[in-house]
């Protein structure tokens, strides 16, 4: 358990974690309480419109949490039961991702998944002619992945069993949860071939939806510290040596009851109801638009730029 007492917050009272700007404001008021749990950084958490306090740059527009910028012993000691339940349309929307990725790096090819939870990806791609290796946090997680036989590693990168380079990478909705984004793409940028690929996912803040739903945005959770749009992930690539090259809105998959249940949180109480049971047996396709998927890779030598933060 981790103290995130409410303190006064000051105007400008940190960096902004893409462009370096103190030009950061307060934009939200913390929603957490004084302790939080595990618990609240689960991929299944239902909270939804329950953040940290949120600053906003007013040189680029990034939002993030700094208050709880130190996440990493949550997920150390994260279980969520629940995630493994959902197996089986997360594997779906796997496949779908690994038909894309194949469009730009067909197997046989080396595929890193950082944030691999129980392997899904790793599975997937295995089957598909990759050699897969994955990382992540969550000491839960990646024991279940290590018990279905997956080489899913347990920690973050650099991590000294993962060994690049790797010519496809895949980040699926995991820099929302860093406090160092561009870090974090730099250490990636270091294990990818000079022609490898980097796919990444993340909810955009700025899509109609967002937009539309204010702070009760399923995406505004504990566990989210860094919100993007499409000009903020640009940047922080471009800061990482990094270029984008596709983008697209990208499609999940869901158990019905699922979503269901997601949309139950947001009634009182007392107005929930539990889903039918038929809708267990049906698995349905879902696009908001309201998630960018981009597609990177790293800028050709002697071309590379590192814009200042």
């Amino acid at each position: 358990m981790m103290d995130f007492a409410q303190k006064p917050t000051q105007d400008g009272g940190t960096s902004c974690w893409v462009c370096g700007s103190a030009d950061t404001m307060l934009f939200r008021q913390s929603t957490i309480g004084e302790k939080m749990t595990a618990d609240a950084v689960a991929i299944t958490d239902a909270n939804y419109g329950v953040t940290a306090a949120v600053f906003r740059c007013d040189s680029c527009g990034f939002l993030q949490c700094p208050e709880i910028s130190d996440v990493l012993a949550l997920y150390q000691d994260m279980e969520d039961p629940g995630y493994a339940l959902t197996a089986e349309p997360r594997a779906l929307q796997a496949r779908r991702l690994l038909k894309l990725v194949e469009k730009f790096r067909p197997a046989p090819a080396r595929l890193l998944d950082v944030g691999a939870g129980i392997g899904l990806l790793i599975d997937e791609a295995e089957k598909r002619g990759f050699s897969a290796v994955g990382v992540e946090p969550s000491r839960w997680l990646a024991a279940r992945a290590m018990e279905r036989g997956l080489e899913v590693v347990c920690g973050v990168l650099p991590h000294k069993d993962v060994k690049g380079p790797f010519d496809i990478v895949c980040l699926i909705d995991v820099i929302e949860h860093v406090s160092d984004p561009v870090g974090l793409l730099r250490t990636i940028r270091e294990v990818m071939a000079p022609d490898a690929k980097l796919v990444m996912v993340t909810p955009d803040v700025k899509s109609v939806l967002a937009r539309l739903m204010g702070r009760y945005w399923w995406h505004f959770r504990a566990a989210h510290i860094g919100y993007f749009d499409k000009t903020t992930l640009e940047r922080a690539c471009n800061a990482a040596g990094l270029k984008p090259i596709h983008t697209e809105r990208p499609c999940w998959y869901f158990n019905a009851d699922y979503l269901w249940d997601r949309v139950m949180a947001y009634l009182p109480g007392r107005l929930r109801l539990k889903a039918p049971l038929i809708l267990r047996r049906l698995t349905l396709p879902l696009n908001l638009r309201d998630s960018l998927l981009f597609v990177v890779e790293p800028h050709s030598a002697g071309n590379e730029k590192r814009p200042a933060r």
